[in-house]
């Protein structure tokens, strides 16, 4: 048994690694990001690392590549992170666009003027690609014009309203 956690917690950690490689996530930052989430004080690398069965030079690629992210801040001494889950996944899908929407666009864009060359359901079906990215886009620059604090009650609303009328949630297993 782990030092700083149960079992219950551990496992959400090891979860959180596991979501985290599904989207393209190193594990090992995803397990230090949730085990600096849970505690919600600052914790020592050697802390950290001993938790996590980290070696040190898996706890450096990990410290550095959330700090690259800005997910965490400190030093050897003691490491942090934002407590809020929601300005974690504010952050997060904010980094992620960042990287993703602009290439996106630029490589679907052209796909809007084939010429005739392209087989026709190629064309169609690279156009309802490029459709659902600039559909992402709209709904992307409509976010940022609410304040995290709405948005977070947006979704809110909108989960409990899924879980009050059937919908995710209530049958599990979607992640």
């Amino acid at each position: 048994m782990s030092a700083l956690l149960g079992p219950s917690a551990s496992a959400i950690v090891e979860w959180l690694a596991d979501v985290g490689a599904r989207w393209g996530l190193p594990p090992d930052a995803c397990r230090v990001h949730g085990l600096l989430y849970l505690m919600a004080k600052p914790l020592a690398t050697e802390a950290i690392a001993a938790e996590l069965s980290l070696t040190p030079a898996a706890m450096d690629e990990a410290l550095t590549w959330l700090g690259a992210e800005e997910l965490v801040t400190g030093n050897r001494e003691g490491w942090t992170t934002e407590a809020d889950p929601w300005l974690l996944m504010l952050q997060t899908l904010e980094k992620r666009r960042q990287r993703e929407l602009a290439p996106a666009l630029a490589v679907l864009g052209p796909s809007r003027r084939f010429d005739g060359a392209e087989d026709p359901l190629v064309a169609r079906q690279a156009k309802r690609l490029l459709e659902l990215v600039e559909d992402l886009a709209a709904i992307d620059a409509g976010t940022k014009r609410l304040s995290p604090r709405t948005l977070r009650r947006v979704i809110g609303i909108g989960g409990r309203a899924a879980r009050l009328f059937g919908g995710a949630g209530n049958r599990g297993g979607y992640l």
